[in-house]
C-alpha cells in the first residue's frame, strides 16, 4: 500500500527558481508595464465581468491530477503515471459543512509501449521508482501498480480551523475570498494589504511585484463574476502574464492559453535526471474565466521524455462550479 510519504515522493515539485530584484530606498510602488499581446485577456474580462452572479448553495470543485514519474521493471525503464482525483465542497452559508475528500493515487503504465515493458519484466505488483544519483534508497521507494485510488478519506465539518479539512483553498482563506474587491484599484490594495501583514508575521519572503502576479490562484477560487474580472484585468497588465491564444485542453474543451510565469524557471527531477526545465500553462474557460486546467510540458528533452511532453496535469472536471446539491458522505470512504 502506498504510504502517505511515497505520496509525497510522487506528488513533490521542485519550487520556483525565483529571480532576485534589486530596489532603491525609499522603495516605490512596483512599476508594471501592460503587455498589448494581452488583450485576448482583457476581452475576456469584459465579457466575465457582465455575467450575471452564480448562484447555489455550494461551490463543487473536483480535481483531477495526473504526474508522469519514471520507473523500471526486469531491469528495463518506462514511464508511469500517478493519478488522484480530489473533491471539495464549500458552502456559501458557512453554518454549513466544509467537505474534503481524497485518498491515495493510481499508477498505471504511462502508454501501451510502456505497458509492454512492465508485461516483459514479469508484470509485477510493485515497481522501482527510478531516481537521480545519489539518492537514499528509502527515498527512492517500489510503488504498486494499481488501476484505482486507494485509501479514500474525507473530512466533513463546519469552517474547521485545525487538521486535515482545515484551510481548503490554501493561501486564501473563506473569508479573504469574499471579502475580495472587484475593481483593480482595489484588488491591488488587497493584495498589497494582504503582502505586508505576511511580510510582518515572517510569513512570506516574496517581494510584493512576486505576490501579486501570484495572483493567478485566486482563479482557483469561487470567485464572483465581477472579482474574477478584476483578477483577469489585473493578471493582463503584468509583464510575467503572457496569452499563448486558442487550445484544447486533456479533456478536449475549447480553452485559452496563459502563460503566468513568463520569465520565471522551473525546474524538477525526471527519472535520473535532476533538473528537467518546465513550461507551465495555465487553460481558461474562454467564456467564464474560470480554469480548465494546469498543464505542465518538459522544457528539454531527457532520458524517457522528449521535450513538449507532458509531465503533469491538474484538470477541474465539467462538475466543478455553483451548485445546489450537497455533499453526500462517502460510504467507501475513511472519515478524518
Amino acid at each position: 500500500m502506498l504510504t502517505a510519504a511515497a505520496v509525497v515522493v510522487i506528488l513533490a515539485v521542485v519550487a520556483l527558481v525565483s529571480k532576485m530584484i534589486a530596489v532603491p530606498a525609499p522603495v516605490p510602488p512596483p512599476v508594471l508595464v501592460p503587455s498589448a499581446g494581452n488583450q485576448a485577456l482583457r476581452q475576456l474580462a469584459a465579457q466575465v465581468v457582465r455575467l450575471p452572479d452564480d448562484r447555489g448553495a455550494y461551490w463543487h470543485r473536483s480535481l483531477e491530477n495526473d504526474y508522469l514519474i519514471r520507473v523500471q521493471a526486469g531491469g528495463r525503464a518506462f514511464n508511469a503515471v500517478a493519478s488522484s482525483r480530489t473533491e471539495v465542497w464549500l458552502p456559501r452559508d458557512l453554518k454549513n459543512p466544509v467537505q474534503t475528500q481524497g485518498g491515495e493515487p493510481s499508477l498505471r503504465p504511462a502508454t501501451p509501449a510502456d505497458e509492454r515493458v512492465w508485461r516483459a519484466g514479469g508484470s509485477p505488483a510493485k515497481v522501482q521508482r527510478v531516481c537521480t544519483p545519489g539518492t537514499k534508497a528509502a527515498d527512492c521507494v517500489k510503488l504498486p501498480i494499481r488501476a484505482e485510488s486507494r485509501d479514500c478519506q474525507y473530512t466533513h465539518e463546519v469552517m474547521p480551523e485545525h487538521g486535515p479539512g482545515a484551510h481548503p483553498l490554501r493561501p486564501y482563506t473563506l473569508a479573504e475570498i469574499s471579502a475580495l474587491p472587484a475593481d483593480d484599484k482595489g484588488l491591488r490594495a488587497w493584495l498589497r494589504a494582504r503582502w505586508e501583514t505576511n511580510r510582518a508575521k515572517a510569513e512570506t519572503t516574496q517581494t510584493l511585484e512576486d505576490a501579486i502576479a501570484n495572483s493567478d490562484a485566486l482563479l482557483a477560487t469561487p470567485l464572483t463574476p465581477a472579482a474574477r474580472a478584476a483578477v483577469l484585468r489585473l493578471l493582463a497588465d503584468l509583464p510575467t502574464t503572457n496569452v499563448r491564444g486558442p487550445v484544447k485542453d486533456p479533456l478536449g474543451r475549447s480553452g485559452l492559453a496563459v502563460d503566468f510565469d513568463k520569465g520565471s524557471e522551473y525546474f524538477r527531477e525526471f527519472g535520473e535526471d535532476d533538473e528537467v526545465a518546465e513550461d507551465h500553462t495555465t487553460i481558461l474557460d474562454p467564456l467564464t474565466g474560470e480554469i480548465l486546467a494546469k498543464v505542465t510540458k518538459a522544457g528539454e528533452s531527457t532520458v524517457g521524455l522528449a521535450k513538449g511532453g507532458t509531465m503533469d496535469s491538474e484538470i477541474w472536471t465539467s462538475v466543478t462550479g455553483w451548485t445546489d446539491n450537497r455533499p453526500k458522505r462517502p460510504g467507501n470512504c475513511r472519515r478524518l
